[in-house]
């Protein structure tokens, strides 16, 4: 078979080539060679030159630099502050937990607790006021006051808010900071400091607070605005101001819905113009100059440049900290950056459009052949449109051989079943395959009666009848994943488990089997309805080992499989003609190997236990309701 088809390809590109030949006479073809020096060069001299001249003008941008590098300066001394500032009250909570357990103080009844709070508020002056929680929500506070602590008393907390917060630090694992709260007392948004109290065997004991106020930070930042002439700014959740040099004070309408402003709120114009998304221009100066963390912007004709990073040390929502200064020298300097940018990207377009005419007339056929190639890797070799002829010399030629070779391979694919070969080379096989022993399922099928039915028909009509019904059949046991091994005279044998493994194979045999049913009932209701005569079959179904592989020889090599489980499902097929003449369309008998298998039995009913020929033990049979 192999020979005849190789035969046939031979002949059919020796056919294909004279019109080749005569059509290179007639059209004229550029080699591709010529395209690629001649267009491609030139493309990369435009591109050089367009690199070329923009690092020019790249050196004109050192004034951007500097001011990033200040405006980074600025936000890194801002950054160090806050850490100053906050990181000794952490030192100081974890040390008074330490001590409270080290001493065995209790805070709610030893007065040496007031006296450890109050050397902590003396020496941290950042800190407020100082906390402690029983696990049962007894609340004893101590707040700075102008003489020395101030003991506010004991109180049982009802708050849920205080009382989840007082939750939350059962399981942490030291000091952390929560989230930003108000205070009634002290009129004002407050930092909270929270750190877990536990015994040496690590029982609760309790929760300290420290909690510091936000107009400290405020203050910092004043001062920084003092020596360094910028402004620098702390934002919550991207949109609320946390400090701010204004807000040292507070702000008007301050309360515990509002503790904190928007950032367009405090009277800042060009701190409420962060966000704005501003002219192409000032997007292009953010973007391609600054980098994503700091950007320009033009307010009331001044330059001003923003700087922020992020982090996320000091409560559950990020702090943006950041910077703006109003910077006279970069307008002149950014001006020539973006004329230069705009120059070279109109020679970068043109190169693109230039670039985009040649590639097109490389890749059309090019993008042909790859779709014709992958549905050949499908094996639909009929729906593979034919390559359209170019006047590439290579990619014509290439066209040419491509086309030949379909016409030969919708030839072979009538005599190779696609769904096998798939399957192998999905696996990596190719070559020799070599025979392995595999647990398997076989499936044969026959036709009850076919020869009187044969008999009473002509032969192009027994081999559309033949053809129809294999491909009814076919179709049902390509769906459940099977593979068809081979159509005898009219039946088909089949299995699974082989040769991708399936360890389902059984399950797959059967749920192809129930399709066959329901496709030859809603067959045989449309012969009923034409007045033509029902098609009835056999199938017969066994799991088992089974040797598989290749088997033949050179000329003509089947991937099949063999052994006695094949034999045992041909039997089985052979037994459905002890089943009762004409009250069904399909019957099928399954082993009780294949039944051993079933996940789900519903559905098989005894029907038989027999010794089948060539075996020595009897084996149980089922027959599947149809």
């Amino acid at each position: 078979m192999i020979e005849r088809i190789r035969s046939g390809l031979t002949i059919t590109l020796r056919q294909a080539r004279a019109p080749i030949r005569r059509l290179r006479l007639r059209r004229y073809r550029l080699p591709i060679a010529a395209l690629l020096i001649f267009g491609l060069s030139g493309l990369i001299t435009v591109a050089v030159a367009s690199v070329l001249y923009l690092g020019v003008w790249t050196s004109r941008t050192n004034a951007v630099d500097l001011a990033r590098d200040r405006a980074a300066l600025i936000t890194a001394v801002v950054t160090s502050r806050i850490n100053q500032a906050l990181d000794p009250a952490r030192e100081q909570v974890g040390y008074l937990a330490e001590t409270i357990i080290r001493q065995h103080i209790d805070p709610l009844k030893d007065p040496r607790f007031l006296d450890i709070v109050g050397g902590a508020l003396g020496t941290t002056r950042q800190i407020t006021a100082i906390a402690f929680a029983t696990p049962d929500y007894h609340l004893l506070r101590v707040f700075r006051g102008p003489d020395g602590p101030i003991e506010h008393g004991i109180t049982l907390e009802t708050s849920p808010a205080i009382r989840a917060a007082i939750d939350s630090s059962r399981l942490a694992p030291g000091p952390f900071w929560g989230d930003v709260i108000w205070s009634d007392e002290a009129k004002q948004p407050l930092i909270n400091l929270r750190a877990p109290v536990r015994n040496p065997d690590g029982s609760f004991v309790g929760t300290l607070y420290a909690v510091l106020s936000v107009a400290d930070l405020s203050a910092v930042l004043a001062d920084i605005r003092t020596e360094f002439g910028a402004t620098a700014f702390i934002l919550l959740d991207h949109d609320l101001v946390l400090a701010h040099p204004s807000l040292v004070k507070g702000f008007p309408g301050q309360s515990r819905e509002t503790p904190l402003p928007r950032y367009d709120q405090i009277g800042d114009p060009v701190l409420a113009r962060i966000w704005d998304q501003g002219t192409w221009l000032d997007r292009e100066r953010s973007e391609r100059l600054l980098g994503g963390h700091a950007r320009m912007t033009e307010i009331d004709g001044r330059n001003y440049l923003f700087l922020y990073d992020r982090t996320i040390e000091y409560g559950p929502r990020p702090w943006l900290i950041g910077t703006y200064l109003q910077e006279t020298t970069l307008s002149a300097a950014l001006d020539r950056t973006m004329d230069a940018l705009a120059a070279g990207t109109t020679i970068l377009v043109l190169a693109a459009v230039c670039a985009w005419l040649v590639g097109r007339r490389l890749t059309r056929q090019i993008q042909s052949l790859a779709s014709a190639a992958h549905s050949i890797r499908d094996f639909e070799f009929a729906h593979v449109a034919r390559l359209p002829p170019s006047r590439l010399r290579e990619l014509d030629d290439a066209g040419r051989a491509f086309n030949a070779m379909i016409d030969g391979l919708r030839w072979f694919e009538t005599y190779v079943p696609r769904a096998l070969v798939r399957r192998l080379i999905r696996l990596g096989a190719h070559g020799n395959v070599e025979s392995v022993e595999r647990e398997v399922t076989v499936m044969f099928t026959d036709i009850a009666g076919y020869t009187t039915l044969s008999e009473k028909m002509a032969a192009a009509e027994v081999a559309n009848f033949l053809n129809a019904h294999f491909t009814l059949i076919d179709r049902c046991i390509d769906d459940a994943g099977g593979t068809v091994d081979k159509h005898l005279g009219d039946g088909v044998m089949a299995f699974w488990g082989a040769p991708e493994i399936q360890a389902d194979h059984a399950e797959r045999a059967v749920r192809a089997a129930r399709a066959i049913v329901d496709a030859i009932a809603e067959d045989n209701k449309r012969l009923r309805a034409k007045g033509g005569i029902p098609v009835r079959i056999r199938i017969g179904i066994h799991s088992g080992l089974a040797t598989v592989g290749n088997v033949g020889g050179p000329s003509r090599m089947s991937y099949t499989i063999i052994g006695d489980t094949v034999n045992s499902a041909e039997r089985l097929c052979d037994l459905g003609k002890q089943a009762a003449p004409g009250d069904y369309d399909v019957v099928v008998l399954v082993s009780g190997d294949t039944a051993a298998a079933l996940a789900d039995t519903a559905g098989l009913k005894p029907f038989s236990e027999q010794v089948l020929r060539g075996r020595h033990r009897p084996t149980k049979i089922f027959r599947l309701a149809t």
